[in-house]
């Protein structure tokens, strides 16, 4: 019984090790700006369309249909 608890425990400190080592080293996520297109015109109802738009137009990283009150927008996403 001793030996078995003293397995369990080694293998749990051993976890605790790896992922404090591991940590680090994920990137952290970039931030994203949300901002109304200014070349959309209209209620937006197709997400490829905004997006393209979005990245062709206004050098956006992405962009989607959204709803902003009152309607649907295209929302472009750029750096903050």
């Amino acid at each position: 019984m001793a030996k078995s608890a003293s397995i369990i425990t080694l293998i749990f400190a051993a976890l605790v090790l790896f992922a404090a080592f591991e940590a680090p080293a994920m990137v952290e996520a970039q931030k994203f700006c949300e901002r109304s297109s200014g070349t959309w015109s209209g209620v937006c109802g197709n997400n490829g369309a905004c997006r393209n738009q979005c990245i062709n137009l206004e050098r956006a990283h992405h962009g989607s249909c959204n709803y902003r009150f009152p309607y649907h927008r295209c929302i472009c996403y750029f750096p903050c």
